[in-house]
């Protein structure tokens, strides 16, 4: 992203924010300096966690499959021509 650009968004923000009462403005900057204490202390997540979570219910792939088809639902009325 380009400062441009940058500066652009973070002008589009500032827009929107800075008619907020005093409380709520303190409130975000709390927020912000908080998020900044706490850069770098981000818990690491490995994709390995996730191995399996869908195979807990005993299902073979083609039965998950036709388990989805048949809750499908759609919202659109078809109407002939």
């Amino acid at each position: 992203m380009t400062p441009t650009m940058l500066r652009s968004r973070l002008e589009n923000r500032w827009n929107s924010l800075k008619y907020l009462d005093n409380d709520s403005k303190i409130n975000l900057i709390l927020m912000l300096t908080q998020s900044l204490r706490n850069t770098g202390k981000r818990k690491k997540i490995s994709a390995s966690e996730f191995y399996g979570i869908w195979g807990d219910d005993g299902m073979s792939d083609e039965e998950f499959i036709e388990a989805l088809r048949s809750e499908r639902t759609f919202n659109q009325d078809i109407v002939e021509l």
